[in-house]
């Protein structure tokens, strides 16, 4: 009784839906290439630039990294602004299938250790 009760429990466990998803890989979109990646050790945005991350929960609803982020404070203007560096959080979600690949949309960052008024980080969210 219990080793058919086992080998069914198997059987559902490989066929349902979304184990069989969970083993497909997941890549994120870079926001200055558009190149896709699978747990990418930086992220360039126009005024920042992560690097060092490291990832947990890859492959699941959400992403989570941590690393360091460089900043152009562009006050008075980019021309005339200066660089602050500080630690990142930063969070991929909304996964979309295009073609064969699983692909986080929406990236979300906190920068700690600069200004307030560039501390956060949001890409098509």
């Amino acid at each position: 009784m219990r080793r058919t009760l086992a080998a069914a429990l198997t059987v559902v466990a490989v066929s349902a839906p979304g184990i069989a998803h969970a083993a497909e890989k997941s890549y994120v979109r870079d926001p200055m290439t558009g190149r896709l990646a699978q747990k990418p050790r930086k992220v360039d945005f126009r005024d920042v630039n992560l690097t060092g991350l490291r990832w947990i929960h890859w492959g699941w609803t959400k992403a989570i990294a941590r690393g360091n982020a460089r900043v152009l404070v562009c006050e008075p203007s980019c021309a005339d602004g200066y660089v602050v560096r500080g630690k990142v959080r930063l969070v991929v979600r909304k996964r979309v299938v295009e073609g064969d690949r699983r692909v986080y949309q929406c990236i979300e960052g906190r920068i700690t250790g600069v200004p307030r008024s560039v501390s956060r980080i949001s890409w098509m969210c």
